[in-house]
Parts: structure tokens; C-alpha cells; sequence
């Protein structure tokens, strides 16, 4: 009865190795399931093109107002005078290229945002290719058998 015992587990003993050393030398099949990121695209709405009008500008001085009036009253135009000192002339002068300066700064900082969504395109369009790169030589390795390990067991 001892001897049948042992036996008995000295079989089942064998045939679990097999089967766990079956197991481990038969190649597994991995699955990669990597799904390219697509980056959001950058839509910035078009700016008009900037057409500025023509304006006249003349000065008035103690000499010239009369004929300035008449002229004006003349080409049957409605008078009205807007004026500023030469102080306030310089100021406006200086407030055109402030605003110059601030629309360059702003040219500045869309062509880096354009830099930095072309380099980030790049980038994932190159992590991308990686992936599918990866994922190619995963599938090349797989093993054609497809045989379930019963199969192989049996020798079919």
C-alpha cells in the first residue's frame, strides 16, 4: 500500500513537471494594443489684412487759419478742427510704435507657438512610428503554432 502511494505521487510529480516545464518552454503569445496619440490641431482664425485710409493733415497757425477756413469752407466739407499739441503729437508718434513694437512682440510669440506645435507634431508623429515599429517586430516574433497546449500534449 506504501508503494502504491508513493508511487502514485512519485506519477503525479512527473507529470506536473511536464506539464509546468511544457508550459514555460512553450512560447506565449504577446499582444501589444498601443494606440497612436493624435495630436489636437492648432486652428488659428486668420487675421484681416490691415488697409489703412489716406489722411490729410495740415497745420494751423495765427497766419494760415483764415485761408485753412476758407478752403475747407469752400470744398463744402463740414469744418471742425481736432487738435493737439506738439507734445501730444510726439506722444501720439510714440504710442504708433509702442503699438509696432507690441504687434512684432506678438508675430514673436505665434511663430514660437507654431515652432512648438511643429516640434511636438514631430515628435508624436516619431513616437508613433515607434510604436507601429515595435508593434511589427512583436508580431514577426509570434509564433505561427496556434495549437492549444492540450494539442501540443497529445501531439497533434
Amino acid at each position: 500500500m506504501a508503494n502504491h502511494s508513493i508511487a502514485n505521487a512519485l506519477g503525479f510529480l512527473i507529470v506536473t513537471s511536464l506539464l509546468i516545464s511544457g508550459c514555460t518552454s512553450m512560447p506565449q503569445k504577446i499582444e501589444v494594443s498601443a494606440k497612436p496619440v493624435e495630436k489636437p490641431k492648432l486652428v488659428l482664425p486668420s487675421a484681416d489684412e490691415l488697409n489703412l485710409r489716406e489722411i490729410e493733415w495740415f497745420i494751423l497757425t495765427p497766419e494760415n487759419w483764415e485761408e485753412q477756413l476758407a478752403k475747407l469752407k469752400s470744398s463744402g466739407r463740414s469744418v471742425a478742427f481736432f487738435a493737439i499739441t506738439d507734445k501730444g503729437y510726439q506722444d501720439l508718434g510714440l504710442n504708433f510704435s509702442d503699438l509696432r513694437a507690441y504687434v512684432q512682440q506678438q508675430d514673436a510669440i505665434i511663430a514660437a507657438y507654431q515652432g512648438y506645435y511643429k516640434a511636438s507634431e514631430d515628435a508624436l508623429d516619431d513616437a508613433n512610428g515607434q510604436i507601429e515599429s515595435a508593434k511589427d517586430q512583436v508580431e514577426e516574433q509570434q509564433p505561427e503554432d496556434n495549437r492549444t497546449l492540450w494539442e501540443k500534449l497529445r501531439g497533434n
